[in-house]
């Protein structure tokens, strides 16, 4: 436990450590946000929360005993996607290429890294689900790459990607620790402390102005591919404390905003890959409220669902069908909730 805790200690010390070294020079190497169109921010703010935050995953993880550490595989297929997040940062990547890649990486981790998913559970109540090699290739693609994308869709106001990532790594880790799953432990209360450790720059807490960073599409990437792991790693394990469905209950918002925001651009004729201003936190910014208030009510609903999910499964034991069900009724009633809220009197 003291090598658990000294890991955790490393992964936030070393983000914050490289946060202030790179803060400098990131306008030398074009790393910079800088306000314009949809960009609504103030001032120019380094892009390197992404680069900062694998950095401290890796110091914290070098120092668990072996025993505890993450397969090989995941640390590679890891830095793959910040090195695309960190060309996607400076040079604007085409959608497709990007998608490209992702797809890549992911076929490294199933075929090298021996993880996919195989097993779901009964989730449509018509006994347990359990998938054909090449039926397991085209599911894990689609979950792993779709939670990367939502992660980085969602990464719209200060401490939102970070604060939905953190909150998910904890109840991973929480099913991870009683689940007697170490590796999926040990990788999301490192990467937690590191996200902890970017979040100190990029919450709207008014303290960081002068310090503020974003975390960047290779910051997203990286918390999207690490999460969809750990729920991969988890869900595939027999003796895992809950359900697979379960386990969505954790991302509410990210899949939440991602699939509505998608599904809204197909209707008016757009791409789904194409960027607007129709996201869950766009909505509650043109309600009036604050950014910092947009931040608290979206975390609200996520702590929210991830305890419902949790409740269902651990305490009225419900179907899987049944969980499956109100996870969706549970993002129609967020989505509607949210855009019907009335316009604040300070707008």
């Amino acid at each position: 436990m003291q090598s658990l805790y000294l890991s955790v200690g490393a992964a936030l010390f070393g983000t914050v450590v490289l946060a202030l070294l790179l803060r400098p020079v990131a306008r030398s190497f074009d790393f910079i946000d800088k306000p314009g169109g949809r960009k609504q921010h103030a001032g120019e703010v380094p892009i390197i929360g992404g680069i900062a935050m694998f950095v401290g995953l890796s110091l914290g993880l070098s120092l668990l005993p072996e025993t505890a550490r993450p397969p090989a595989g995941f640390t590679a297929t890891a830095f793959g996607f910040v090195c695309l997040g960190l060309l996607d940062d400076r040079l604007n990547l085409p959608s497709i290429f990007r998608l490209l890649v992702q797809l890549g990486a992911v076929l490294l981790m199933i075929f090298v890294g021996g993880l996919g998913v195989y097993y779901v559970g009964a989730p449509f109540g018509a006994g347990t689900v359990i998938f054909e090699p090449w039926v397991a290739v085209i599911v894990t693609s689609m979950l792993v790459v779709g939670a990367v994308n939502a992660l980085n869709m969602i990464d719209g106001i200060d401490g939102l990607a970070g604060s939905m990532g953190l909150l998910g790594l904890i109840a991973v880790a929480g099913v991870g620790l009683f689940g007697g799953n170490t590796p999926v432990f040990s990788v999301a209360v490192v990467l937690a402390g590191a996200v902890i450790g970017f979040l100190l720059f990029n919450l709207p807490l008014g303290l960081n102005e002068r310090t503020r960073i974003f975390m960047g599409d290779a910051g997203s990437m990286l918390l999207g591919f690490s999460l969809a792991w750990t729920m991969v790693a988890l869900s595939q394990e027999p003796e895992t404390p809950v359900e697979p469905v379960t386990l969505l209950w954790f991302a509410t918002i990210p899949i939440f905003d991602m699939v509505s925001t998608a599904v809204g651009r197909i209707f008016r004729g757009q791409s789904p890959m194409s960027a607007d201003n129709t996201h869950l936190h766009h909505w509650l910014l043109k309600k009036g409220l604050t950014v910092r208030l947009s931040l608290l009510v979206l975390i609200g609903f996520a702590l929210i669902w991830a305890t419902v999910g949790l409740f269902l499964d651990l305490v009225a034991d419900v179907p899987e069908w049944l969980s499956l069900l109100a996870f969706v009724a549970a993002g129609l009633v967020t989505v509607a909730v949210i855009q019907k809220l009335p316009q604040s009197r300070s707008a």
